[in-house]
């Protein structure tokens, strides 16, 4: 399966994995509520196999960054 992690950052030692949700309007609801269940599956997958990838042992967290521009 295809996924894509949009920023991966570190804060002390904590990995942080980051997904960005834009929409130029809020009218159907706001961005960070179109993160599904299965996109939600997605990115602890790929999450994992960087980790695996990195050999990463440390702390980890999702964090979503949401953007309405007018």
């Amino acid at each position: 399966r295809k996924a894509e992690i949009d920023l991966i950052a570190k804060d002390g030692e904590t990995l942080v994995f980051i997904e960005v949700k834009t929409r130029s309007t809020d009218l159907f609801g706001k961005p960070e509520e179109a993160i599904s269940p299965r996109k939600e599956r997605l990115l602890t997958d790929a999450a994992a196999a960087y980790m695996e990838q990195i050999n990463h042992e440390w702390a980890v967290r999702f964090d979503v960054i949401s953007i309405i521009y007018r």
